[in-house]
């Protein structure tokens, strides 16, 4: 049996089972942002952020807060997540059986990966932190509830490819039967002042929650908005319009790096869940 070890450990999140469980205990104690109002009958995913638990995780618990009401959970959640390596195939499903950090082993739902009919490539996966920083968030607030796992990692984030796998998300749904829910996993602007940054991640935001996905590509390329995840973002924004065209959007949480380290640019982190 196939194991692929955290390399993002030690980083972007502490290196022990209690110290990554204290982290998120910490920050959720802080409640930087109100528990989200709303009570979602269909959870069809989230787009989260994948920085260090330190920087963004204010705005990655909202999500998971939310998740933990409910009374039924997803027993895979596809992580459509980019490439920052540049390395493998430009889309690959994972081919390890179980994602091991030191919180546990996570295994990966290969009856699921099979039926998407996606290519298998580690290389792509090997060491990309994208996916691997939210594992520790599902570990944290679904202990007591086993899940599963198919990280897709994208090097090509066109519009085209987003449709490819969201088509290939529902395919596999319907094959299998499993109650699924996506992760996008996506930084929004990079190295910015505040202020600017926030301008130019709203041209996205403006357009997923018209819910066009075809205008997230547009407004990153024409606005030069450097936001590192767009095709995970397009990719759940398709799965979930083949469940519900009338899907809804709420931001849950909208912050930045300087809110815990105070510079002059920053990167910029926004949580939204997409639901019926």
């Amino acid at each position: 049996m196939s194991k692929r070890q955290a390399v993002a450990e030690g980083r972007f999140y502490p290196s022990s089972k209690r110290k990554i469980f204290d982290q998120i205990r910490e920050i959720e104690s802080a409640a930087r942002y109100p528990e989200a109002d709303i009570r979602p009958e269909n959870i069809y995913g989230a787009v989260l952020p994948h920085a260090g638990h330190i920087y963004s995780g204010p705005q990655t618990i909202p999500f998971f807060q939310l998740l933990r009401k409910q009374e039924k959970f997803p027993a895979t959640f596809v992580i459509v997540h980019p490439n920052h390596t540049g390395q493998g195939l430009p889309l690959a499903v994972d081919d390890a059986h179980v994602w091991v950090n030191d919180v546990g082993e996570v295994p990966l739902d290969r009856e699921f990966a099979l039926e998407m009919g996606l290519s298998f490539d580690a290389k792509a996966h090997a060491r990309e932190h994208s996916a691997e920083v939210i594992i520790p968030y599902l570990q944290y607030f679904l202990e007591d509830h086993p899940f599963s796992i198919v990280p897709v990692c994208m090097g090509n984030q066109g519009y085209d490819q987003a449709v490819l796998i969201a088509e290939k998300i529902h395919h596999a749904a319907t094959r299998t039967g499993r109650e699924i829910m996506v992760l996008a996993s996506c930084d929004f602007s990079h190295f910015l002042p505040p202020e600017e940054g926030r301008k130019k991640d709203q041209y996205v935001v403006d357009e997923i929650l018209a819910r066009n996905p075809k205008g997230v590509e547009d407004a990153v390329s024409f606005h030069r908005v450097s936001v590192c995840g767009y095709g995970p973002i397009m990719a759940l924004m398709r799965y979930a319009a083949q469940l519900n065209p009338g899907y809804l959007i709420r931001i849950l949480a909208r912050g930045n790096s300087g809110d815990v380290n105070p510079s002059p640019e920053v990167v910029d982190y926004i949580s939204l869940i997409l639901y019926q």
